[in-house]
C-alpha cells in the first residue's frame, strides 16, 4: 500500500468518527418537523406559583431543521371548574413581564438562532390540570405544554351539606373540607362537634346527624384554628299547602323543604289566596281575582290535588265581587265569606253556601266586618266563623255561631284568626299596643275565649294555620320573610327554608297543614 493511500484511509476514518461525535448514529431517527417543548413543561406547583423556568420551545422546518425568525403563538386554555372559570388555567408572559398576571392569555415570541422561543408561566388559581397550547400559523403547527396546579396552603374550612332540614327521627351526612384561598379542596378532613341544643345527635366519625327533636342546632367544623358551621333544623314529618304571590303559584311541600309539587298556577287574590285542604285533605279551597284593586272579581276555585280537576266557580255563576274565606265541608259544599253585591237584602260581608250544583244560598250576616285581609276564618265543621269586627272600637276578634247568630268577643286588636283542626282553639295576630290588619304575634286561645297565651316575640304576616295534632302553628315570621314553625308547649320555633334552584329561598304564605 503507498503512503498516498494509507493517508487517504486515516482522512476517511478520523472524518467518520468526527460525523458520528457530531451527528450521532446516522441509522437513528431524524429530527421531526413540528413545535414541541424542551423546557419548562410538566411541572407540578401550587396555584399562584411562577416557575423560575421559562418555557422553552423549538420549532424545527420540513426536513427536521432548527428554524429561526418564525413566529410562535402561547395561547393558555381556560381553567374547567371553580369561582376563577373565566381566567386561564396557566397564565403566560413575555419575559420582559415583571409578573405574569392573571390575565395573560396571549404571549408572542420569535425563534432565535437556535430555533427557540421562550415565555414566562404563572399557575392559574384553579387546582387541577393547565396547558399551554403552542402555536406555529406560519406552517400550521401546534402542540402543548402541560401542568399540573396544586392547592395552595390551608385557609379555611367549609360546611358540606349546610341548613339542612330533617324529620325527627331522620338522618343526613354532613361534612366539611379543607380549602386554600381560592377554594381549591385539600387533602385534610376537619373534624365534626356539636354547638349547643338537643336538637340532633351526631356521629362525629361518620358524619350522621339524627333529629331528636323539634329545634335548630349547630354542627361545627373544625381544622386547627379554622372553623365553620353548618345550622341543622328539625321538624316534625308534615306536608303543607302554601301559596307564593310573587310566582302567582299554590304549591305542596314538605316542611323539611323536599318533594315540592306546583298545584296550581297564574293567580293571585287582592285579599290573599288563603288556600285550605277540605276534611279528606285531598281537596283544597281559596279564591282567586282582584277587583279591589281594579282586576276582575273573586272566584272560588276547588282542586283536587291528588285525581288534578278544577273547579271553577266564576261570579257570573255565585254573584260573588269579594272573597275573604272559603272553607270546603265534608259533604262537599263550600262556605264562603264574601260581599255578593247581587243581593240586595244581604249587601255587606256574611255567610254563604255554594252547594255542589252552584247554588248560592244566605248563611249568616258578619256585622261590622269590613274589607280585611284574612278577616276571618270559618270552622272546620261549619258551625262558626271567627272574625274581626274592625268597625267596632276598640275591634274585636268575634265568634259567630252561625245557626244562632249569636257572637262572643274573645280579644281586641286581634286579627286573621285560624281555627285548630278540632274547632278548639284558635290562634290569631295580635299588634302589641294598638291595632294593624296585617299581622302580629302570635297568640293562641280557646274558642270559648279561656286560656290566652302569647307565642314569643316575632310578627307574623296575615295566615297562620295549625298542625292537625294541635301542638304546632305554623305562619310567615315578617323579619325574615321564612315560614315559621312554632310549637304551642313553649313557643320555641325553627325557621323553614324552601330552597329555589338559584339558592335561597320562596317567599311562602298562608300555609295550611295536610
Amino acid at each position: 500500500m503507498s503512503v498516498s493511500s494509507r493517508q487517504a484511509r486515516v482522512a476517511c476514518a478520523i472524518s467518520l468518527v468526527l460525523l458520528l461525535a457530531n451527528c450521532g448514529d446516522p441509522s437513528g431517527p431524524a429530527p421531526k418537523p413540528g413545535v414541541r417543548a424542551v423546557a419548562g413543561a410538566g411541572i407540578t406547583d401550587t396555584v399562584d406559583a411562577q416557575p423560575l423556568q421559562a418555557l422553552v420551545v423549538e420549532v424545527r422546518g420540513e426536513n427536521g431543521a432548527l428554524r429561526s425568525g418564525v413566529v410562535v403563538r402561547f395561547e393558555t386554555t381556560p381553567a374547567s371548574q371553580g369561582p376563577y372559570y373565566f381566567e386561564p388555567s396557566v397564565a403566560v408572559c413575555p419575559l420582559s413581564a415583571l409578573n405574569c398576571a392573571f390575565g395573560g392569555l396571549l404571549a408572542i415570541d420569535t425563534t432565535d438562532a437556535n430555533g427557540r422561543a421562550l415565555v414566562m408561566v404563572r399557575m392559574g388559581r384553579i387546582a387541577g390540570p393547565g396547558a399551554v397550547r403552542l402555536l406555529v400559523p406560519e406552517f400550521g403547527y401546534a402542540d402543548s405544554a402541560t401542568y399540573t396546579i396544586t392547592p395552595g396552603a390551608a385557609a379555611a374550612v367549609r360546611a358540606i351539606g349546610a341548613d339542612p332540614g330533617l324529620d325527627i327521627g331522620a338522618t343526613a351526612t354532613m361534612s366539611g373540607r379543607v380549602v386554600d384561598r381560592y377554594e381549591n379542596a385539600r387533602t385534610e378532613t376537619p373534624t365534626l362537634s356539636l354547638g349547643p341544643g338537643t336538637a340532633v345527635t351526631l356521629n362525629a366519625a361518620t358524619g350522621a346527624v339524627t333529629g331528636r327533636e323539634m329545634g335548630t342546632q349547630w354542627v361545627f367544623m373544625r381544622y386547627n384554628s379554622l372553623v365553620d358551621s353548618a345550622r341543622v333544623r328539625v321538624v316534625p314529618p308534615g306536608r303543607i299547602l302554601v301559596w307564593s304571590s310573587n310566582e302567582q303559584v299554590v304549591r305542596l311541600v314538605n316542611l323539611n323543604g323536599s318533594d315540592e309539587r306546583t298545584i296550581v298556577t297564574n293567580f293571585a287574590s287582592d285579599l290573599g289566596a288563603f288556600p285550605q285542604f277540605d276534611p279528606t285533605r285531598q281537596r283544597i279551597a281559596f279564591h282567586s281575582g282582584s277587583e279591589f284593586y281594579g282586576g276582575p272579581p273573586n272566584k272560588l276555585i276547588v282542586v283536587d290535588t291528588t285525581a288534578g280537576s278544577r273547579r271553577d266557580i266564576g261570579p257570573a255563576v255565585t254573584g260573588f265581587s269579594t272573597i275573604m274565606s272559603t272553607r270546603y265541608l265534608a259533604d262537599g259544599t263550600v262556605l264562603v265569606v264574601a260581599i255578593r253585591s247581587s243581593d240586595i237584602a244581604h249587601p255587606d260581608w256574611s255567610v254563604w253556601r255554594v252547594a255542589t250544583d252552584n247554588a248560592v244560598t244566605f248563611v249568616a250576616a258578619l256585622p261590622e266586618l269590613e274589607y280585611l285581609y284574612g278577616g276571618a276564618d270559618i270552622s272546620h265543621d261549619g258551625t262558626r266563623v271567627a272574625y274581626v269586627a274592625s268597625y267596632n272600637n276598640p275591634p274585636e276578634l268575634r265568634v259567630l255561631n252561625v245557626s244562632s247568630g249569636s257572637t262572643i268577643v274573645l280579644d281586641t286588636y286581634g286579627n286573621s284568626p285560624r281555627w285548630s283542626a278540632q274547632d278548639d282553639r284558635l290562634v290569631y295576630l295580635v299588634t302589641p299596643g294598638g291595632y294593624a290588619q296585617y299581622g302580629g304575634v302570635a297568640t293562641v286561645i280557646n274558642a270559648n275565649g279561656s286560656g290566652r297565651r302569647v307565642l314569643g316575640t316575632a310578627d307574623f304576616s296575615p295566615g297562620i294555620s295549625w298542625s292537625p295534632d294541635g301542638n304546632y302553628v305554623i305562619g310567615r315570621a315578617s323579619e325574615d320573610q321564612n315560614l315559621r314553625l312554632l310549637r304551642v308547649s313553649d313557643g320555641a320555633f325553627v325557621s323553614l327554608r324552601f330552597p329555589v334552584g338559584t339558592g335561597c329561598c320562596h317567599d311562602y304564605w298562608q300555609p295550611d297543614w295536610r
